[in-house]
């Protein structure tokens, strides 16, 4: 090997560009899929597709850009969960709390969220399109630009909920 590739070699290697590096922690995700139990943890952009995650405790957790499609959630709680840009297409979240999780521009198309906690939730652009929406708590909940084609909201309670277009609702309204 000459000067020139070892150089080569080297500069890519301290940029990151020799390997592709994963953005989240092993160990997270390791602990993740042994206990169900990850609070705080680190698990952006990890695929977590089809994983059963029923009742896990991932509060606090940094969950941007992961792929948890068709994924169980139920009863999980994700409170201050940080979801930006994650995928959580076909996904049964069923009761699980997420209240104060950041879920801007989520894809949640298809997404059971029945009987679901979204209190003070950002889903700002988000994507629900079919979504099953029924029995879930909406307060102070930010939807607005959210797809919400053919969303289920029936039993629902909403309270100061901005919606897609920008109002602000209640159930009452």
């Amino acid at each position: 090997m000459t000067i020139k590739q070892i150089a080569f070699i080297v500069l890519f290697a301290i940029l990151g560009l020799a390997t592709p590096a994963n953005a989240f922690n092993l160990q997270h995700l390791e602990i993740l899929r042994q206990t169900k139990q990850c609070r705080g943890c680190d698990l952006s952009d990890a695929n977590l597709s089809q994983l059963d995650l029923r009742d896990a405790d991932l509060r606090n957790a940094y969950l941007a850009g992961a792929n948890l499609q068709g994924a169980n959630l139920s009863g999980a709680r994700l409170v201050r969960a940080d979801l930006r840009e994650v995928n959580l297409s076909q996904a049964i979240i069923v009761g699980a709390d997420l209240k104060q999780a950041h879920l801007a521009n989520a894809n949640l198309s298809g997404a059971d969220m029945r009987l679901s906690l979204l209190n003070f939730a950002n889903l700002l652009g988000a994507d629900l399109s079919y979504a099953d929406l029924s029995g879930t708590v909406l307060i102070g909940t930010i939807l607005r630009d959210a797809n919400v084609v053919g969303v289920d909201l029936s039993r629902s309670f909403l309270r100061r909920t901005t919606m897609p277009d920008g109002k602000i609702r209640s159930s009452d309204n």
